[in-house]
């Protein structure tokens, strides 16, 4: 009898043991799953974030030449500055161009609101220039 309770003492462990190892087991597969799960969408982002880097830096690279581009014109205008210069009156060249055209749409009856808007200035800039315009003659 002894030797029956022995066994069934032991084989309730044996029991015991294989359900925590069963368990262990799945729990253990659900964090594996749920661990490759993450890995996947973690490499599905970063292809993403790759994707828009390679725009970017295709972006960065196509604004790069095109200031390239802008200064080289840039040094070219300066270069010819003095030739075109040379080519105008004393008066104008005294004159900023501003101040010749808001004298010029004066002539022409337009209004403050009229010049600031066609000059893209404020209006109250726009006032000052006409003030000094009409100073000016």
């Amino acid at each position: 009898m002894e030797h029956i309770t022995s066994m069934t003492l032991l084989f309730s462990l044996f029991v015991l043991l294989f359900a925590a190892t069963f368990f262990k087991a799945l729990t253990l597969k659900r964090k594996k799953d749920s661990l490759v799960q993450q890995l996947i969408e973690k490499t599905s982002s970063f292809e993403l974030i790759k994707d828009q880097l390679k725009n970017l830096q295709e972006q960065h690279d196509r604004a790069k030449t095109f200031q390239n581009s802008l200064a080289a014109a840039e040094l070219t205008a300066q270069l010819q500055k003095p030739r075109l210069s040379a080519t105008k009156s004393p008066a104008e060249s005294l004159t900023p161009e501003k101040y010749r055209l808001v004298h010029t749409l004066t002539q022409k009856n337009m209004s403050i609101d009229e010049i600031s808007s066609f000059l893209a200035i404020s209006s109250h800039e726009a006032q000052q220039l006409v003030t000094l315009s009409k100073l000016a003659q």
